[in-house]
């Protein structure tokens, strides 16, 4: 049993003080009456939900735009691909061991491994284990997201280069994986979930299948989701509708079901997505780099669906940033302030729920919150921080969200059995 007595706490949505939390098994079994005696503010751990660990070896590169060079998204996955050429295991291990360190120090407790990149060789599956060697020498929990990949594009095309270390083979031989690996992990530390990668890389029956078969296993599911209008256009010709309207009509969306990006999604989709409980996961600070464009989070606000957050690329892993863009590139689009906000009008209410409790959501963990029965994960901020000087319980909120970086975050606690 441990018990912690932070000077302040995060509990429904504010600050409070003279609080203890008692945990046990790694789990929080009670909150009563404290002494204030350990230092710094605690918040529930950040909770990455979109990550794609490996791409931390991109920084710094396709960031030179020469005359003729493809400086958006497509131009980008050229030199995606080239790094995916080049990684050894050990050098893809290191690369996560990088990113889910950087996670740690940016406050980040889980992370959810959005996880294609399989093979050394062909069909060897070596980088799934990988990554969860990489995972468990941090100390970071994970829910590996193990993908599908079918297809090289919209119309079935063949994989080639780089992406042939992404082929999943028939779907019956991924759902083999996906089970060993559900054997493999302790479902505490370590999950397993599934992803279909995209509907440009796998046929629409063979997402039904996949969405069945999570159902089945208790496992969330995630998907990419009309990040660029290019695959709009190519489902529409493929289809006759958008990638969102055909899921809708297709599976059976539910809390467990996630659409990561939807920067181009029509209103009339996104509100039957969220009316049936799907959930969004967004990664501003990705989707800036790559010029994806902007959500229009207006809307999904204003319907009160389930938004998280994700560092996608890890050009940057700041929990803080992803947060303050959410709400700042609204600001920036709408020329309006106090986009991304609750039923209270709390900016800080809303963006510390989406770091924290709407990607446990995702993830579906019992993490995300400081309540009784939910994973002992915890961010603790430095309260004597210069950049939070002047801020007062009330305050620190939103002080977290506009002026902080990661400098302001004292440790991680992971509970561990």
């Amino acid at each position: 049993m441990t018990v912690y007595n932070p000077e302040l706490v995060w509990i429904d949505g504010k600050f409070s003080s003279k609080k203890s939390i008692t945990v046990e098994n790694g789990i929080i079994a009670s909150i009563g009456e404290g002494d204030n005696s350990d230092k710094g503010a605690f918040l529930p751990g950040f909770v990455n939900a979109h990550s794609h660990a490996f791409q931390r070896g991109l920084r710094g590169r396709g960031e030179n735009f020469e005359k003729n060079n493809l400086g958006g998204f497509w131009g980008w996955r050229e030199e995606m691909y080239k790094l995916v050429d080049e990684l050894t295991v050990d050098e893809f291990r290191g690369l996560c061991v990088q990113s889910f360190a950087e996670m740690r120090q940016a406050g980040i407790t889980t992370v959810g491994e959005f996880h294609y990149f399989h093979h050394d060789k062909e069909n060897d599956f070596a980088l799934d284990r990988a990554v969860l060697e990489a995972a468990s020498e941090v100390g970071i929990r994970i829910v590996l997201l193990h993908a599908f990949y079918q297809h090289g594009g919209p119309q079935k095309e063949q994989l080639s280069g780089g992406q042939k270390r992404f082929a999943t083979g028939s779907l019956d031989t991924w759902c083999e994986r996906v089970d060993e690996l559900a054997k493999l992990v302790d479902g505490f530390m370590q999950r397993i979930g599934t992803v279909a990668h995209s509907v440009r890389a796998v046929d629409i029956e063979t997402i039904k299948e996949i969405a069945v078969g999570s159902v089945q296993r208790g496992m969330p599911m995630h998907i990419h989701l009309e990040e660029q209008r290019q695959e709009i256009e190519a489902c529409l010709e493929s289809h006759g509708v958008t990638p969102m309207a055909l899921l809708n009509d297709a599976i059976d969306v539910s809390p467990m079901v996630t659409a990561v990006h939807c920067t181009h999604t029509a209103a009339a989709d996104m509100e039957q997505w969220l009316s049936s409980g799907g959930n969004v996961c967004l990664c501003p600070l990705t989707e800036a780099n790559l010029a994806d464009g902007i959500c229009d989070m207006h809307r999904i606000v204003k319907q009160g669906g389930c938004v998280s957050l994700g560092t996608d690329s890890n050009a940057r892993i700041s929990m803080l940033e992803e947060m303050r863009w959410l709400e700042y590139a609204q600001r920036l689009h709408r020329e309006e302030r106090g986009v991304c906000v609750d039923s209270s009008g709390s900016m800080s209410n809303y963006l510390i729920d989406a770091a924290s409790k709407n990607g446990a959501r995702c993830l579906g963990l019992p993490a995300g919150e400081i309540a009784v029965g939910k994973l002992a994960d915890f961010t603790v901020v430095d309260l004597e921080h210069p950049q939070l000087s002047g801020a007062t319980s009330e305050t620190l909120g939103a002080a977290l969200c506009c002026g902080a970086d990661n400098s302001v975050i004292a440790k991680t606690i992971v509970a561990m059995k």
